[in-house]
C-alpha cells in the first residue's frame, strides 16, 4: 500500500484527463438510462416511500433508485478500468453494501442488524488490503479503518433526508476525490471517483427537488462506502500521523460527517434515541427556519464545495498551518451547529412539578446535566480557545512569510499557554461570555475591542517580563491583535449574519410590501418586518417626498421614489400591501394611496400607534 507516485508527461496527463471525462459521461448516460426503468419497476412493484410522521417527505415517491446508481457505476467501471488494476475490495464491498441496503429497502431491518452487517462488510474491505497505514500505531490501522467506513456509510444514509441532498453532496465529494487523486497521479482512483460523480449527477436529474425517485438505503449505503474507500485509497493515507490520514477526506466529506455528529449529539442531549428517524437534521432545521427545499439543498452544496476547496488549499500546507486551518473550520462548524441547535424540533413530555422538585435535591441530578445548562458558554470558551491559538500561529506565519523554523515553533509552544490564560481571563472579565450573540449591539462590539486590546497588551507585557522579548517579534504582537480582533469579533457576528441570510432567503417569495415614509416611523416598521415580522411578507422599498432621501437605503431597503411614483411602483413590483409610515399623513396623500391601491385590491393602512399595533 506504499507505491511510489509516478511522474506523468503532459501528453499522458491530457490522455488521462480525457479518459476521466469520458468515464464520467459514460456513468452519467448509464444512470440517466437506468433510473426511469428502475422507477417504473418500483412503482409497479409497490416499492414506494410513503409519508410518515418521523420523515420529512410528504409525497409518495418511488424508491430503490440506488439500483440505477450501482448498476451504472459497475458497468462504467468494467468498461473503463482493467480488472487487474481495479481495487477488488471496492467492488466486493460495494456489492455487499448495496445488497444490504436493497434488502433494507424491501424488508426493513433492525438498526442493530444493519450495524453488525456494516461492520462485517467493513472488515471484508479492510482485509482485502484497503486500509490506512499508521507506522507509529499499526495496531490501530484496522479498527480505525473499519470505523471510518461505517461512519461514512451511516453519514450518507442519514444525509439522504431531503430531495437531491445526498446525491449532490456525493457528486461534489467524488469530484474533489478525483482532483486529489489526479494531483498525486493515481489514475485508477481518478476514474473510479469520476464514474461515481457521473452516476450521482445522472441520478440528480430525477432526484433534484421535486424528486421523482429516492435512492433509498441501497443508494446511500453504496455511495457512502464508495466515498469512504476512495478516502482511504488516496495518497494521503501513507502519512504516519493519524490526524493527517483522515483530515483531507474528512474535509471532503465534512457535510455528511457534521450532520451525523450534530444529530447524534442533539438527540443524546435531548434524551432521544440516536438510531431512530426524525426531522432534526441540518437540512430540516434550515427548512424550519424558512428556507425552501431547493434553497436548503443548494446552501449545503455550497458549504460542501467550500470545504472541498479548503481541502485543496490545505493539501499543500505544512502540518502546523494546516492544523490551524482545520481547527478554524471546526470552530465555524461548531458555531453553525450552535445556531441550528436553537431550532425547536423535539417534543419532550415534561414531568409533573412535584417530580421535578424532588429530582432537584436528589442524586439524579448528574454532573453532565449541570454542565448542559451552561453548554453554550462552554462552547463559546472552546471556540475562543481555538481562535486565539490559531490567530497567534497565523500571525507568525504572516510575519515570517509562511516559514516556521524549529526555533519559532519552540517559542510558540513556550508562550501560547500564557497568552491563552491572559486573553481568556480578559474576555471573561469584560463580559464576553454573558452576552447573547443573536442580539449583538455596538456596545458589545466595543467590549470585544477592549477585551482583545487589553488581552494583547498584557500578553506583550508578560512576554517582556518573562523572556525580555528575546526571539519574539513585536510585529507578531500587532498582527496577532488584528487577527484576534477579527476572529473573536467575527465569531460573535456569525449568528447575526446567519439570521440575516436565512431571513433574506426565506422572504424572497413573500408578499411584496411598500412603505411610504422613510423617516423614523418608516425605519421602525422596516426594522420590525426585517427582524421580527412574518416571513411571508417582503419589503421591496420606500417612497418619500424628500428629494435628499432618493436612492438612499434604510436597513437594506431602497427609497424608490416619491409618492408620485406610487402607481408605477405598485405595478412594477406587484405590491400587495402598503404601509403609510408618516405621523399625521396629509389628506391628499391618503386619497392618492386609496385611488392607486383599491382598484387593484391592494391593502393599505396607516401606521400611527407604533410598529406592533400597525403591523400586527
Amino acid at each position: 500500500m506504499n507505491p511510489e507516485i509516478p511522474t506523468a508527461s503532459h501528453s499522458e496527463t491530457l490522455i488521462q484527463f480525457s479518459r476521466m471525462v469520458l468515464a464520467a459521461a459514460t456513468a452519467y448516460l448509464f444512470t440517466v438510462f437506468l433510473t426511469p426503468l428502475v422507477r417504473t419497476v418500483a412503482v409497479r412493484s409497490g416499492w414506494l416511500s410513503k409519508p410518515v410522521e418521523d420523515r420529512w417527505g410528504k409525497r409518495v415517491i418511488a424508491r430503490c433508485g440506488g439500483v440505477a446508481m450501482f448498476g451504472a457505476f459497475m458497468a462504467s467501471a468494467v468498461a473503463w478500468i482493467p480488472l487487474g488494476q481495479a481495487p477488488i475490495g471496492l467492488f466486493i464491498g460495494s456489492a455487499l453494501i448495496f445488497a444490504l441496503g436493497l434488502l433494507d429497502d424491501l424488508h426493513r431491518l433492525f438498526p442493530y442488524t444493519k450495524l453488525i452487517a456494516q461492520l462485517l462488510i467493513g472488515c471484508v474491505v479492510v482485509f482485502s488490503g484497503i486500509h490506512i497505514d499508521l507506522e507509529s500505531w499499526r495496531w490501530l490501522s484496522i479498527p480505525i479503518s473499519v470505523l471510518w467506513l461505517v461512519l461514512i456509510i451511516n453519514a450518507f444514509n442519514l444525509l439522504d433526508n431531503m430531495d437531491g441532498l445526498a446525491a449532490g453532496v456525493g457528486a461534489l465529494a467524488a469530484a474533489f476525490c478525483a482532483f486529489h487523486a489526479a494531483h498525486s497521479q493515481q489514475w485508477v482512483l481518478v476514474l473510479l471517483a469520476s464514474i461515481l460523480c457521473g452516476s450521482c449527477i445522472g441520478f440528480l436529474h430525477f432526484n433534484f427537488p421535486p424528486a421523482k425517485i429516492f435512492m433509498g438505503d441501497s443508494g446511500s449505503h453504496f455511495l457512502g462506502l464508495s466515498l469512504a474507500i476512495m478516502g482511504l485509497l488516496g495518497s494521503w493515507h501513507h502519512s504516519t500521523q493519524l490526524l493527517s490520514v483522515l483530515a483531507l477526506p474528512s474535509l471532503v466529506l465534512a457535510v455528511p460527517i457534521f450532520d451525523t455528529c450534530f444529530v447524534t449529539i442533539q438527540r443524546l442531549l435531548h434524551r432521544q434515541h440516536p438510531f431512530t428517524g426524525g426531522t432534526d437534521h441540518v437540512s430540516h432545521r434550515l427548512a424550519i427556519l424558512g428556507l425552501s427545499t431547493r434553497q436548503t439543498v443548494l446552501s449545503l452544496y455550497a458549504i460542501s464545495a467550500c470545504l472541498g476547496i479548503l481541502s485543496v488549499i490545505t493539501a499543500g500546507l505544512k502540518p502546523l498551518p494546516a492544523l490551524m486551518s482545520w481547527l478554524v473550520v471546526l470552530s465555524l462548524l461548531v458555531l453553525f451547529g450552535q445556531y441550528l441547535a436553537r431550532v425547536k424540533v423535539y417534543h419532550i413530555q415534561r414531568e409533573p412539578i412535584q417530580t421535578q422538585q424532588m429530582a432537584i435535591g436528589s442524586s439524579a441530578a448528574t454532573l453532565i446535566d449541570t454542565m448542559l445548562v451552561h453548554k453554550r458558554r462552554l462552547m463559546e470558551i472552546l471556540v475562543d480557545f481555538v481562535l486565539v491559538s490559531s490567530a497567534y500561529v497565523f500571525a507568525h506565519l504572516l510575519r515570517f512569510e509562511g516559514l516556521l523554523t524549529a526555533d519559532l515553533q519552540r517559542l510558540i509552544v513556550q508562550s501560547l499557554p500564557i497568552l491563552l490564560v491572559i486573553k481568556l481571563v480578559c474576555f471573561w472579565s469584560h463580559g464576553l461570555y454573558r452576552g447573547v450573540w443573536r442580539y449583538l449591539s455596538l456596545s458589545d462590539l466595543f467590549s470585544i475591542f477592549k477585551a482583545v486590546t487589553i488581552g494583547s497588551i498584557f500578553s506583550s507585557l508578560a512576554l517582556l517580563y518573562l523572556w525580555r522579548f528575546e526571539g519574539y517579534s513585536r510585529a507578531v504582537s500587532i498582527i496577532d491583535w488584528l487577527l484576534c480582533l477579527f476572529a473573536v469579533g467575527g465569531s460573535r457576528v456569525v449568528e447575526r449574519v446567519l439570521d440575516e441570510w436565512i431571513h433574506t432567503a426565506a422572504v424572497e417569495q413573500g408578499v411584496p410590501i411598500l412603505i411610504i415614509g422613510a423617516g423614523d416611523t418608516g425605519e421602525r416598521v422596516a426594522r420590525y418586518l426585517k427582524s421580527e415580522g412574518n416571513k411571508k411578507q417582503r419589503v421591496i422599498g420606500f417612497l418619500d417626498d424628500d428629494p435628499i432621501k432618493q436612492g438612499s437605503r434604510i436597513h437594506g431597503f431602497t427609497v424608490l421614489g416619491t409618492s408620485s411614483h406610487l402607481a408605477g411602483v405598485l405595478k412594477s413590483f406587484r405590491v400587495r400591501q402598503v404601509f403609510i409610515a408618516i405621523k399625521d399623513p396629509p389628506g391628499n396623500l391618503l386619497q392618492h394611496v386609496q385611488l392607486c391601491c383599491e382598484p387593484d385590491g391592494i391593502a393599505w393602512q396607516v401606521v400611527t400607534a407604533g410598529v406592533t399595533t400597525a403591523v400586527g
